[in-house]
């Protein structure tokens, strides 16, 4: 029996969209007669209680109690330190999650990587994660044995832009999360102040996302058409991101949120009116298909992996022109056949990707790559 070792520390706080990958794939792969599935995180002495954050993963979670994983990340390219003497238990093949393949990895070795916004958009993306794929994704490809990744634009850049062959990549794509539950109950909706009708954002407030544009188009419904909705932008607070709250100070019933709970999530996704998600670049893009899960017809951008994504169960937009944002969402509000068909569309469309199916494409790869031992 071959053992895989997952990276799992991406699941580990605030889970956001690699966090959530990781920990949705690790959920849903099964043990086989031929593999073996285990867990590796680093836990400082410890110190957390990561219980919650492997809730309902069945595979034994190796523990590495020696130093934070952020000191292990800054020091493991000046200190010798084999990756495996760290967790109990060999492995034939490890999968890291996060780009990177640490050095002093011994077996094979897999690497996700999402997209190439640090390549693409460098401009959008924190000066400090920017600096660490610059530093470390020559190592890692060269490194891995196969990578994995979320769609099939995301593949077409990796080729493209890594100069990778085409063979060495495979798709893994994302779904949305299992978690639906309908209710009339609208306490959340209270709690932040959110009125209905409103449109909603949910994702990152941050620059790749595009909200500057988004307000502005809705700045432009509000003085045009006089609409009487909200615009609600739900998500954590990310980077760069002091232009897109002062602007949505400036237009008449904007509102940021803040980070959600998965409940509250679901509370806004279906009494929203539309789902608008303009991003300049993605790659894959789970919340259209979340909200697609809930009946919200969806607005998105016509970039990057969206169309693939969404097919054609949205309304497309050009993201760089707020009056074709503001054209797509007026598209919808003012026609019920259209809203009913999106609606009709975005619930075909979601039944496509599932975790279990992504699940069971992953252990193909992991096989493929433990047979070329």
């Amino acid at each position: 029996m071959m053992t895989i070792a997952l990276e799992l520390q991406p699941c580990c706080g605030k889970r956001s969209g690699i966090g959530n990958y990781t920990y949705e794939l690790a959920r849903h792969l099964e043990h086989a007669s031929d593999l073996k599935f285990v867990g590796n995180v680093f836990n400082f002495l410890g110190r957390n209680d990561n219980r919650q954050a492997f809730a309902g993963i069945n595979m034994p979670i190796r523990e590495s109690r020696l130093f934070p994983y952020g000191v292990y990340r800054r020091i493991w390219n000046l200190v010798p330190i084999p990756y495996q003497s760290m967790f109990p238990g060999d492995a034939d093949l490890s999968v890291f999650f996060n780009y990177i393949i640490p050095p002093h990895v011994s077996g094979k070795a897999i690497a996700a990587v999402f997209d190439l916004t640090y390549l693409r958009f460098p401009e959008t993306m924190e000066l400090r994660n920017r600096k660490r794929l610059n530093a470390g994704m020559k190592y890692s490809i060269s490194r891995s044995d196969h990578i994995i990744t979320i769609s099939e634009f995301s593949k077409r850049e990796i080729v493209e832009l890594l100069s990778v062959p085409e063979s060495k990549v495979s798709v893994v794509p994302c779904a949305p999360s299992a978690l639906v539950r309908k209710s009339s109950d609208n306490t959340a909706l209270e709690k932040f102040g959110v009125k209905k009708p409103y449109l909603l954002y949910m994702g990152t407030i941050e620059p790749r996302k595009n909200l500057s544009r988004l307000i502005k188009a809705f700045s432009i419904l509000k003085k045009e058409q006089g609409i009487p909705h909200q615009l609600v932008l739900a998500g954590g607070s990310g980077w760069n991101n002091e232009e897109i709250y002062q602007l949505g100070a400036t237009v008449e019933d904007v509102l940021f949120t803040g980070y959600l709970s998965e409940e509250e999530k679901c509370t806004f996704y279906q009494n929203a009116e539309i789902f608008l998600f303009p991003s300049l670049y993605e790659g894959f893009g789970i919340p259209p298909l979340e909200a697609m899960m809930f009946g919200c017809p969806v607005v998105c951008a016509d970039a990057a992996s969206l169309p693939e994504v969404v097919g054609q169960a949205a309304e497309l937009v050009k993201p760089l022109d707020e009056n074709s944002i503001a054209q797509g969402i007026w598209n919808v509000i003012s026609d019920p056949d259209k809203t009913k068909l999106l609606v009709q569309q975005g619930y075909e469309q979601v039944k496509k990707y599932t975790w279990d199916a992504s699940a069971r494409r992953l252990t193909e790869v992991c096989r493929a790559v433990l047979r070329e031992l």
